[in-house]
């Protein structure tokens, strides 16, 4: 797990490569076919981790609004057990479920467009992190979150949602 935000940048940008390439590889038919009954199609995958991107690009300048955080005192706890976990382990505790802030829209838009909004969210999210000077972010839910942490969360997070993509399975 890295500890130095460039390190965990550039095994980040690798995990957002991959999450594009998959993406731009799903067929225009799958693109808003679900892949299971109340799953989520690859549209709404790409919409939901473009809503990540810039709610975390948001996060970077202390802008928290359309998320309701956890209390203050649980945060550290939410940190060292929730977040640990997942850091440690490289991927989501199974059965987690997406605040409503990062849900999608039942019809996402095209993918075309998705993918370069998404491509557009990251490298923003990318260079404001770069360029931020604070070793930690304040967050709604964890509390004070080093940056390279945030970064690692969002990696997995990309990661976590590839494997959703399906790029040939139809």
């Amino acid at each position: 797990m890295p500890t130095d935000k460039d390190a965990a940048l550039q095994l980040h940008h690798r995990a957002l490569e991959a999450f594009l390439a998959d993406g731009r590889a799903v067929s225009t038919a799958r693109w808003d076919q679900p892949r299971a009954p109340g799953k989520w199609s690859p549209g709404q995958v790409a919409e939901h981790v473009t809503l990540a991107y810039e709610f975390n690009r948001r996060l970077l300048h202390g802008d928290v609004s359309g998320m309701v955080g956890a209390p203050r005192l649980l945060r550290p706890l939410l940190r060292k057990v929730l977040l640990g976990t997942v850091l440690r382990r490289g991927r989501f505790i199974p059965g987690s479920k997406a605040p409503k802030v990062f849900r999608p829209s039942a019809s996402p838009a095209a993918q075309t467009p998705l993918l370069s909004r998404l491509e557009a969210a990251a490298a923003a999210f990318e260079a404001d992190a770069k360029s931020l000077r604070a070793p930690a972010i304040d967050h709604p839910f964890f509390g004070r979150l080093p940056l390279p942490d945030l970064v690692r969360l969002l990696e997995i997070h990309t990661r976590h949602h590839q494997a959703q993509l399906e790029p040939t399975g139809a």
